[in-house]
């Protein structure tokens, strides 16, 4: 089940990443500003791999997750700048955890923001969990 998962996900990377320059991708979401928040959530924070994707294409890397939400949930947020239009997705796994999520924010800046304190506004586009109480390999893909 794993393999096959890792396939699946191995596949999305692969057409994602060849439609990305001449047409939307199935699973992607198009972002309307130039910012864009990542948000990633495990029950273990540890060895969670994340994809994600920013100016330059895609990021694909494993990390800790530090900031503790609850008592079993760990997460990190991920802001990068983005060509507004483009089209994105996200993913976690865990090869040992019970709970994981992915989630894309677009983030609008308020004129004058910098100098007048305001706070951005963001607004989810997209978002994916999963929960597996065997505590196995574990995946959420946000498209």
């Amino acid at each position: 089940m794993k393999k096959l998962i890792a396939s699946l996900v191995g596949a999305a990377t692969i057409a994602t990443g060849a439609t990305m320059l001449t047409a939307p991708a199935a699973q992607a979401v198009t972002v309307s500003t130039s910012t864009v928040k990542y948000v990633f959530c495990s029950a273990n924070p540890n060895g969670n791999h994340i994809t994600y994707y920013d100016r330059y294409g895609m990021v694909d890397k494993y990390v800790t997750l530090n900031n503790k939400v609850d008592a079993n949930t760990y997460c990190a947020a991920i802001e990068v700048g983005i060509e507004s239009g483009s089209y994105v997705w996200s993913s976690i796994d865990n090869d040992d955890s019970t709970y994981v999520h992915a989630a894309i924010y677009e983030v609008r800046y308020p004129l004058f923001s910098g100098s007048s304190g305001a706070a951005p506004q963001s607004t989810l586009v997209a978002r994916d969990e999963s929960r597996y109480r065997g505590g196995g390999f574990n995946y959420a893909i946000a498209s």
